[in-house]
C-alpha cells in the first residue's frame, strides 16, 4: 500500500508539472508589446505588421494615399504598413517568443524496456527532473531574450522609418533640384534663339553665338545628370515604401523641402537625453542582464541539467514490483569551469559594451546637435542674406540688358550664377532637414547600423541546458 500511494503521489506531481510547463507563443506572436515601445519612442505610432496575416495597409487604402503627393508623415505610415521588409524583421520576435515558450516545457520523457525472458522484464518512464528544477532560471534567461528581441524589433522599425525620412527628404530635394535646372535650360535656350537670330542679322559676332551654345550644351548636360540623380533617390524612397507596378510608377512627391524652421531647437542636457532615451543603451543594458542569469544558469547546468526521475515496473519470477528509478550524470571529468569561466569573460565583454554603447550615445547627441545647429545656421543664411542679394544681382543685370548694356551671354552668364546658388540652398536645405532627421535618429531610436552583440545573451545556450 505505501509502494502504490508513493507511485501515485508521483505521478501527481509529474502531472502537475507537465500541465504547468505548457507555455505557448502568443496570437499576436509579441509584436503588440513591440509597439508599446515603439510608441514610447516616436512621435506617430502606426499598426506594425504581423507575421502570418495580410499587411495592415490595404491595396486600396494605399492606392487612396498615393494619389496627393506624399507628406513625409504618409511615407513613413506606409513604410511600415506596407512594406514587407518591415514585416520579416519583426518575425524575429516571434521568434524569441517561442524560444521563451519552449523553455517552459518539460523534455519528453523517456521510456526504457528490458525483456531477459518471458518471465522477466522491467519497464521504466524517466522524466527530467534537472529541467524542471533549472526551468525558472531558464525562463528568467528567455523572457531577457526574449526582451532584447522586442527592443530591437522596435529599434529595426525607427531605423526604417529614418531611413524613409531621409530618403523622402533626397528624394524632393532632387526633384526640387531638378525644376531649377529645367527652368535654367529653358531661359538658356530662349536666349540661344535670340543669339542665333542676332548672329544671322550680324547684330552679334562669331564667339558670342558659340559662346551661348556652349552654356546652353552645359546646362543640357546637367539636367540630363540631374534627372538620373532624382531617377535613383526616387527609386530608394520606393523600396522604403515598399511599392512596386504601376503604384511605384505613378506616386509623386512634392516639389520642394518644408520651409526652414524660425529657430532651431535647443537641448541643454543633450547627452543625458540620448543615454536615456536611445535604444540601443536599453538594449546594450538588457542584455547585461540577460547573460547576469545566462551566468548563473551555466554554473547551475553541470550539476543539475541531467537528473531524471520515474517510476519502474518489474515483472519476475510471476510477481510484479512498482518503485522508482533515478538517474543522474556525475560532473567528474567536466564540472563546467570552462564554460563558466567562457560565460563570466562574456559578461565583462558585454558590461564593457554597454558602457561603450552609452558614450558613443552621448557623442553621436553631441555631434547631431552641433550637425544640426550649423546646418541651420547655413540654410538661413543663405535664406536671409545671400538669395536677397543674388536676387537683386539677376534684376539689375535684366535691366542692363533691357537697356542694352549687357550682352544676352552676359544675361547667361548671370543665369548660370543664380541657378548655381540656388542650387546650393537647396542642397543646404536638404542638408538641414537631414540633420533634423538624424538628430530625431540620434536621441530616441537606434544611432546608425547594427548593435555588435556576438558575445551577447542572443547567442542561445540550448546546448548547455539540454536535458536529454
Amino acid at each position: 500500500m505505501a509502494k502504490n500511494k508513493y507511485f501515485k503521489v508521483s505521478i501527481t506531481v509529474l502531472s502537475a508539472l507537465i500541465v504547468s510547463a505548457c507555455a505557448s507563443v502568443p496570437s499576436d506572436r509579441g509584436i503588440g508589446e513591440v509597439e508599446k515601445i515603439y510608441g514610447e519612442q516616436a512621435q506617430g505610432t502606426y499598426r506594425l505588421p504581423r507575421t502570418g496575416e495580410p499587411l495592415p495597409m490595404t491595396r486600396d487604402k494605399l492606392g487612396d494615399l498615393l494619389k496627393e503627393p506624399l507628406s513625409i508623415d504618409t511615407a513613413e505610415r506606409i513604410s511600415i504598413e506596407a512594406n514587407p521588409v518591415v514585416k520579416a524583421k519583426l518575425a524575429n520576435v516571434g521568434i524569441a517568443e517561442a524560444d521563451y515558450a519552449q523553455a517552459g516545457r518539460m523534455e519528453n520523457p523517456g521510456l526504457s524496456y528490458e525483456r531477459f525472458s518471458q518471465e522477466e522484464n522491467s519497464t521504466t518512464l524517466l522524466f527530467d527532473i534537472g529541467g524542471v528544477l533549472l526551468m525558472p532560471l531558464k525562463r528568467r534567461v528567455e523572457a531577457g531574450r526574449l526582451e532584447l528581441a522586442r527592443y530591437q524589433a522596435a529599434r529595426d522599425v525607427m531605423s526604417h522609418v529614418a531611413d524613409t525620412r531621409k530618403a523622402w527628404i533626397n528624394a524632393v530635394a532632387e526633384k526640387q533640384q531638378t525644376a531649377l535646372i529645367r527652368r535654367a535650360v529653358e531661359t538658356a535656350e530662349t536666349s540661344n534663339n535670340l543669339t542665333r537670330q542676332m548672329a544671322a542679322l550680324g547684330h552679334s559676332n562669331v564667339i558670342k553665338a558659340a559662346q551661348s551654345e556652349l552654356v546652353l550644351g552645359e546646362l543640357q548636360s546637367t539636367l540630363i545628370r540631374q534627372q538620373v540623380k532624382e531617377q535613383a533617390s526616387r527609386e530608394m524612397l520606393i523600396r522604403q515604401l515598399g511599392l512596386w507596378g504601376e503604384q511605384a510608377r505613378a506616386f509623386s512627391v512634392p516639389d520642394q523641402l518644408p520651409s526652414l524652421p524660425v529657430q532651431p531647437v535647443e537641448i541643454p542636457a543633450v547627452e543625458q537625453e540620448a543615454v536615456r532615451g536611445r535604444l540601443d543603451v536599453q538594449i546594450a543594458k538588457l542584455n547585461l542582464e540577460t547573460l547576469a542569469k545566462n551566468l548563473k544558469l551555466t554554473q547551475l547546468n553541470p550539476f543539475l541539467s541531467v537528473i531524471e526521475l520515474g517510476p519502474k515496473w518489474e515483472k519476475a519470477e510471476g510477481e510484479r514490483e512498482r518503485g522508482y528509478e533515478i538517474e543522474l550524470r556525475l560532473p567528474i571529468f567536466d564540472a563546467g569551469g570552462v564554460k563558466t569561466e567562457k560565460a563570466r569573460i562574456i559578461f565583462d565583454q558585454a558590461q564593457a559594451q554597454a558602457e561603450a554603447t552609452a558614450m558613443a550615445a552621448a557623442s553621436a547627441a553631441r555631434q547631431a546637435l552641433t550637425t544640426y545647429q550649423s546646418s541651420w545656421e547655413i540654410a538661413n543664411y543663405m535664406q536671409t542674406q545671400m538669395l536677397p542679394i543674388r536676387q537683386r544681382i539677376s534684376a539689375e543685370r535684366l535691366l542692363q540688358y533691357n537697356g542694352m548694356l549687357i550682352s544676352v551671354f552676359d544675361l547667361l552668364s548671370n543665369l548660370l550664377s543664380a541657378t548655381t546658388m540656388e542650387s546650393d540652398y537647396v542642397n543646404a536645405m536638404r542638408d538641414f532637414w537631414l540633420a533634423d532627421a538624424g538628430l530625431q535618429n540620434a536621441l530616441t531610436a537606434a544611432g546608425d547600423g547594427e548593435m555588435n552583440l556576438s558575445g551577447s545573451a542572443m547567442m542561445a545556450a540550448n546546448d548547455d541546458g539540454a536535458g536529454h
